[in-house]
């Protein structure tokens, strides 16, 4: 499970910093593994996208999908 912390920490922070090569592989090697971390990734988008509607900004790549 402590995998699985720092990994969702990191999405979370994705948010707010640029995360480090080191940390975005990490991301990457974790996710095709772990569908509780997708499925965190997955709600975060989600939430984020729905901020920025409600606020009439659009999201960032909100168009965009990589899943």
């Amino acid at each position: 499970m402590g995998k699985c912390k720092n990994i969702t920490r990191l999405l979370s922070d994705a948010l707010d910093r640029r995360l480090t090569t080191r940390e975005w592989v990490a991301i990457r090697l974790h996710l095709p593994t772990c569908s509780g971390c997708r499925n965190y990734r997955k709600q975060i988008r989600l939430l984020r996208v729905a901020a920025h509607a409600a606020s009439g900004i659009e999201a960032p790549g909100a168009a965009a999908s990589d899943d």
